[in-house]
């Protein structure tokens, strides 16, 4: 069976970030609905993997190429543990490995229902020269943060709050490729060096004028980048 793009999505978005990433990619693409498979109840270290268990289950057979992105990176980790048969590229971005306490703090204010200030949000994710160029993606975020279900968002954030996988890293023997944004609050270069050094088999890009969501901005450029990591 061939072997299938598999596309993961941060917090809090949907599929929907990914179509335009999808339409420069040739081969058979998935992008599952990861808010539709976080749990409700259970313990916020086990979300991610209790994702990457759902999705395994909903997949067809065959090889994947596995794209995580932020959130997405994590949930690719622990399906490269859970299935490392089935993974035969692994591409990481602006991810990370290691707990961000910080998200504790968003997570209680998004489930006591404060409002989000969606521009701040934006200026963290995109460089200056993005905001002002205002790429298609920027609307969808807007809708977004505007309309995503407030329990799966703020279970997320606790769950990277607490997300470590240090030592369980070290066991991925998948070719794996990482890219790390230079103007990135969360998953900030250093993170994603320790990251790299933990596996056995990974090489890592930082990219110097990326902030968290530029790969998003270029679409094009972004599937570009993944069509080489595939095979590098």
């Amino acid at each position: 069976m061939a072997t299938r793009w598999l596309l993961l999505h941060g917090t809090p978005l949907s599929p929907e970030v990914w179509d335009e990433v999808r339409s420069h990619l040739t081969e058979t693409t998935e992008a599952p609905d990861l808010t539709e498979l976080i749990p409700v109840h259970g313990a916020a270290q086990q979300v991610q993997r209790q994702v990457a268990a759902a999705v395994l289950k909903s997949l067809p057979d065959g090889d994947l190429i596995i794209v995580g992105h932020s959130f997405g990176g994590q949930v690719a980790i622990e399906l490269a543990l859970q299935a490392p048969h089935r993974v035969a590229r692994l591409i990481i971005v602006c991810s990370r490995h290691t707990p961000f306490p910080a998200f504790a703090v968003g997570a209680r204010d998004i489930r006591d229902g404060d409002p989000v200030d969606i521009d701040a949000g934006l200026r963290r994710w995109f460089s200056a020269a993005e905001l002002a160029a205002r790429p298609p993606v920027m609307a969808y975020l807007r809708r977004r943060f505007a309309t995503a279900p407030r329990g799966p968002w703020a279970t997320s954030l606790e769950a990277i709050a607490h997300y470590d996988r240090r030592q369980a890293v070290k066991t991925i023997t998948t070719p794996t490729r990482l890219f790390a944004a230079r103007h990135d609050d969360v998953a900030p270069p250093a993170v994603m060096v320790q990251l790299a050094a933990a596996l056995p088999h990974a090489r890592l890009q930082v990219v110097e004028t990326w902030a968290h969501m530029s790969p998003f901005a270029d679409p094009a450029g972004f599937a570009a980048t993944l069509r080489e990591a595939r095979s590098s």
